[in-house]
């Protein structure tokens, strides 16, 4: 382009204006925007690793108990486990726990913690009821746990993470676990994978951006744009996790989308400064260009990606709306700091932002020349050779997740040898009764009487046919105390006045039911996240609708059923939403009815290996797990919508930058074929760059210990690596060059409304 003549009314022109004459205003006020987004962080986090489903059953019955057993003091079966405590097990190499040097080890322990003000009870096996002895003692007595209770009014997991290393178990092998300790493990492991992988991504981000620009000042720049938008995105997440439920999972999505592209627009936005001084404009109109071309690009392309990006919105009944809201704001940020900050400091550096040049950098092609010409060149010549064979790579590397199953991980999340997880597995191991798990079934009474013999023979006869079940292990409630009881023993001993009933019917009864609220648990063989366990769910859910009370089942493996049915219910909504609104934004773009339906399939192309891959790698194994530290589970019902919605905007970005340049030497040239290969040429330098900077910033994630988190971090790597690669650089010249001038074809009607572009005042993107 000769010159801004074309640009002179444009908005983003007249910004770039005010940017560069106000540049110092400009700085002002986003230094003022960032401190005061980033001093929310010192309000501090309300996390939850619950969701938010209060339509779903499963919630409803963890609700129903909360209202039913607020006052009620009882703590379940073992008296121990009110989620508000953690757990120490104790082991010695040679001496059994009942020898009386381990006892005083422990003691040791014991008192190392026990004048902390934050700490209600410590629970061992001299202190309690004789009764609760057992509770303690491994089956075989190698073994012993003790239970450390918080009070009431405490933070339970800063009181934790103030008292965990005062801990010293002397001559004892200990493992810290249990509720409170699992709780504070998950969240202190988000914030270090975080930590980790932005140490991880910051060093080779820079050496990339270095190639890309040839200039350390340049390659700086976005790098500096990440840092305001990253940290006032987790300020936000911060402030709203005390306003509203959001997921533990949500600061790392801040993190992941805000880095990757809040540096994407800050490349493109500096490439085209940097081109626009090539070409003679002093620095003001160079700013201004930029900001009409790749500032304007940078705010539709950050539209694109919250669309993207809140089409997690339509899933209420989990974890996905708080990311979908952190993720938009992240971007949002993204493009607020890159048109106004970055703007203002490019004007200050004018000239000097080509200084300290490195002479390994990539080269600033010329026509007919570089890499991605000759690509592109080659795949013109021979489109359906090229295409075919990358369409059945891309649909063949998806086939592995034909075979997906869904299913919630739990404290298997975590890595292998990770604390709190090996001390859960060692109850497990030691304690028969540990890790047990278990459904339970929530009844309204309503104004029955719970020891009427309609109701003992209506709730003991349902009982009894779950615990014939080949998949149940046991079945309690109070008209199931035992197998050995049947409905006339029971209305016996219900018969009697309390004082009279055996006294493990009383603590049933106390621990499992109200007047008008009766629990029935029911302890099962499947793994929770399995396909079994989810069976097992709606079959109970069917037998429970057979009898004439209201009941609501909950429980792990309920919740998971429940998330499950939610993800398919409303996953064809988002994709219709998603796929409506960015296919209009690009035909507001490029004019065109069939490039639009065109770029949607591409980018669904994009995610079937990676979905393909979250199967093959982290359901199934494949000796992967050894080398990740990992364990292979059921796949997150979450992770292909996070995925989905994420990389989806990500590529109609890349989609939407090529296809722009592509549009404008089409208008110049009216040969398709030229076309693409000047439009590959001029953008897939800046494509690689990007999409090498977003995948850098997407695998340091890979690292995590957490496998949710490792698992999208990997998998959308590989999406956005998949999409500039073999479909941006094949599939996509491939495709318009079969399609020849159907590309660019709009009905008339529409042409009214949306006018093509002319060559000198078409949009560029880059």
């Amino acid at each position: 382009m000769g010159g801004g003549a074309g640009y002179r009314k444009d908005t983003f022109y007249r910004m770039g204006l005010f940017s560069h004459d106000r540049r110092r205003t400009v700085i002002a006020l986003s230094l003022v925007v960032f401190f005061g987004l980033g001093s929310l962080i010192a309000t501090g986090s309300e996390f939850t690793d619950a969701f938010d489903g209060d339509e779903m059953e499963s919630y409803q019955a963890h609700h129903m108990i909360t209202e039913a057993f607020a006052s009620n003091d009882s703590e379940g079966e073992s008296g121990l486990s009110g989620g508000r405590g953690f757990t120490i097990i104790f082991a010695h190499e040679e001496w059994n726990a009942s020898n009386p040097q381990f006892a005083e080890s422990v003691n040791l322990t014991i008192a190392g913690i026990s004048d902390s003000s934050t700490i209600e009870y410590i629970q061992t096996p001299w202190n309690v009821d004789s009764n609760l002895t057992a509770w303690h003692y491994s089956d075989d007595g190698s073994h012993m746990r003790i239970e450390v209770g918080f009070s009431a009014d405490t933070d339970a997991k800063e009181a934790y993470r103030d008292i965990k290393n005062d801990i010293k178990c002397g001559d004892l092998l200990c493992w810290r676990t249990g509720d409170v300790a699992i709780d504070t493990t998950f969240d202190d492991r988000m914030v270090e994978d975080l930590v980790k992988a932005e140490m991880l991504a910051a060093p080779l981000t820079i050496i990339l951006l270095i190639i890309v620009f040839s200039s350390i000042v340049a390659a700086l720049l976005p790098v500096a744009i990440s840092i305001p938008t990253v940290i006032s995105g987790v300020g936000i997440i911060f402030w709203l996790s005390h306003q509203m439920d959001v997921n533990n999972y949500a600061m790392n999505i801040v993190s992941l989308i805000g880095i990757g592209v809040s540096i994407d627009y800050s490349l493109f936005i500096v490439n085209r400064f940097r081109e626009e001084l090539y070409n003679g404009h002093d620095k003001r109109e160079a700013l201004a260009i930029t900001s009409a071309t790749a500032g304007k690009a940078v705010f539709f392309s950050g539209i694109t990606v919250v669309i993207g990006l809140t089409g997690m919105l339509f899933f209420e009944g989990t974890g996905l709306p708080s990311m979908g809201i952190g993720g938009a704001l992240a971007v949002a940020l993204a493009v607020f700091f890159s048109t106004t900050f970055l703007m203002a400091i490019l004007a200050i550096l004018g000239e000097n932002v080509n200084r300290f040049k490195v002479p390994f950098g990539m080269k600033q092609e010329t026509d007919g020349e570089g890499l991605w010409f000759k690509l592109a060149d080659f795949v013109m010549r021979r489109p359906t050779l090229t295409l075919i064979p990358i369409l059945i790579i891309l649909i063949g590397a998806g086939t592995p997740f034909l075979n997906v199953q869904l299913g919630l991980g739990g404290i298997d999340l975590l890595a292998p040898d990770e604390e709190v997880r090996v001390g859960s597995e060692i109850q497990e191991d030691e304690w028969a009764d540990f890790g047990e798990a278990e459904i339970f079934i929530v009844f309204d009474l309503q104004d029955a009487n719970r020891y009427s013999n309609e109701t003992i023979d209506t709730f003991h006869n349902f009982s009894s046919s779950i615990a014939e079940r080949y998949d149940v292990s046991s079945v309690f409630s109070i008209y199931y105390p035992s197998p050995d009881l049947n409905a006339t023993d029971l209305k016996t001993i219900y018969s009697l006045p309390t004082s009279q009933q055996p006294i493990g019917i009383q603590e049933l009864v106390n621990a499992t039911s109200t007047e008008d609220t009766i629990i029935i648990r029911i302890v099962y063989l499947p793994e929770p996240g399995s396909p079994e366990a989810h069976t097992l769910v709606k079959e109970i859910r069917l037998m429970e609708d057979d009898i004439p009370f209201q009941g609501k089942v909950g429980g792990w493996a309920a919740i998971s059923v429940d998330i499950i049915e939610e993800v398919y219910d409303k996953t064809p909504i988002a994709v219709a939403y998603i796929l409506f609104c960015t296919g209009i934004l690009v035909f507001i773009q490029v004019r065109s009815v069939l490039i639009p339906l065109k770029a949607m399939v591409m980018n669904i192309l994009s995610l079937t290996a990676s979905f393909g891959m979250l199967v093959y790698v982290f359901q199934e194994g494949h000796g992967f797990e050894d080398w990740m530290n990992f364990t292979p589970l059921s796949v997150d019902p979450t992770t292909p919508v996070i995925m989905f919605c994420i990389v989806f905007g990500l590529s109609m970005d890349y989609e939407v930058l090529m296809l722009s340049r592509i549009h404008e030497a089409y208008l110049e040239t009216g040969d398709n074929t030229e076309a693409v290969r000047r439009g590959l040429q001029q953008t897939g330098r800046l494509i690689t760059g990007a999409a090498a900077v977003m995948v850098v910033v997407f695998a340091s994630f890979a690292i995590a210990t957490v496998q949710i988190i490792k698992a999208i971090g990997l998998g959308l790597a590989l999406a956005i690596a998949i999409d500039a690669t073999l479909v941006r650089a094949i599939v996509v010249p491939a495709t318009m060059r079969l399609m020849g001038d159907l590309n660019w074809w709009s009905p008339k009607w529409l042409a009214k409304w949306f006018p093509p572009h002319q060559p000198n005042t078409v949009d560029e993107s880059e």
